[in-house]
């Protein structure tokens, strides 16, 4: 059998579904598959009139599809070319480099503690994400044809979708050229798309750059037990 044929068989029909929300059923039985040739040999579809109605495409699925409207071409202010785009499951060795790369001090302030070792599982709820509850928007470069990922922005929504928590981090090589700036520019629209009442973010009193990336995009920096919470209200 063409697997490969036979993969792109179960892509298109997937995308088919995730296209189309007035299929309410469609049965493809049986799908006959040779060396040569993929052929369905009966088929049946049921539509759903009513779904023709909703205004949000994707409430006919489980899990929202990869948001490709969220890959942005970019440029450092050195020049250097980024692409800023969502996380997707098999970045893991990539999110694996990157927070291993990170000094010692940039580690704290993202994780509140040294992150030394990471396991499987932790990359898998890093890279795995809800794109409808979490959204991460990863820095990617390329050096000598190696993609590498140099930061990384996050914006999880709290149950009841009205807040919703930021968090960003840059390898240490890269901050000061205007990343961080374009990630939480980034999140801030994210949140807005999301209908969200406001972001906040938990800043350590001693993480002096994110304190003032926060202030100059308009946030309201409040006194906590962890040092600082960072609020921007949206509505």
């Amino acid at each position: 059998v063409d697997m490969k044929a036979l993969e792109e068989i179960v892509v298109r029909f997937s995308n088919l579904i995730v296209d189309f929300p007035e299929f309410a059923e469609i049965d493809i039985n049986p799908l006959a598959a040779s060396r040569d040739d993929i052929t369905a040999l009966d088929a049946r579809a049921t539509i759903d009139v009513e779904a023709l109605k909703q205004t949000d495409p994707h409430a006919h699925l489980s899990i929202l599809p990869y948001p490709t409207k969220y890959v942005v071409p970019w440029r450092l202010k050195d020049g250097t070319e980024v692409l800023l785009r969502p996380i997707r499951p098999e970045d893991e060795k990539i999110e694996y480099e990157f927070i291993k790369g990170l000094s010692e001090e940039t580690s704290r302030f993202r994780f509140f503690r040294i992150i030394k070792e990471l396991s499987h599982e932790d990359l898998v709820r890093f890279c795995n994400i809800d794109y409808d509850r979490e959204m991460a928007i990863i820095a990617e470069i390329t050096e000598a044809g190696v993609k590498k990922e140099i930061g990384v922005a996050r914006l999880i929504t709290e149950p009841g979708k009205k807040r919703g928590e930021f968090a960003i981090v840059l390898a240490d090589k890269y901050q000061g050229k205007g990343l961080g700036t374009k990630l939480m520019d980034m999140l801030i629209e994210i949140a807005q798309e999301k209908r969200l009442e406001s972001i906040y973010g938990i800043i350590m009193r001693e993480n002096k750059k994110m304190i003032r990336l926060a202030q100059k995009m308009g946030f309201t920096i409040r006194p906590s037990e962890e040092g600082y919470v960072a609020t921007l209200d949206l509505i």
